[in-house]
């Protein structure tokens, strides 16, 4: 019997450790935008699915609504974890494509997500703007993860 539970036991402990070191697929976040450029502080969702190992895509939808500019941004592209899927501060990078009313510009970035199942996130992202300006969007949210 002590021989039958002590297998059992070591069947189900390596399955539990996995079960809480795997990384989600998903993560749903909302939260503010603001920066340099001529949109005033705004709102943004995204959703981020991890690819394969630390490469995740993302896209994202950020809106304003300013006294004199009203409109929305789309920016997709990937990000790559720094540290493990299981710390609770994980840095990485990010590079992707921003459309912005006709204007397509590149942008690159960095972002800390604080949180595993659920928690907030804070990115940051420089692109090329038209009339040759720098643009620098400063996003914090919270997220959730499935």
């Amino acid at each position: 019997m002590r021989k039958l539970l002590l297998a059992c036991l070591a069947v189900a402990l390596p399955s539990q450790a996995q079960a809480q070191e795997a990384p989600d697929r998903f993560l749903l976040e909302a939260g503010i935008v603001g920066g340099n450029s001529i949109a005033c502080p705004g709102r943004y969702v995204g959703i981020s699915g991890q690819v394969a190992g630390p490469v995740s895509l993302y896209g994202m939808v950020e809106n304003y609504r300013c006294a004199d500019i009203a409109g929305s941004a789309n920016r997709i592209g990937a990000s790559a974890l720094l540290g493990r899927s299981g710390w609770v501060v994980r840095p990485a990078l990010r590079a992707g494509i921003e459309y912005d009313g006709g204007d397509v510009s590149p942008t690159a970035g960095a972002s800390l997500t604080f949180g595993r199942r659920y928690g907030a996130r804070v990115i940051l992202h420089v692109g090329d703007g038209s009339d040759d300006t720098n643009i620098v969007l400063f996003q914090m949210g919270g997220f959730i993860s499935f």
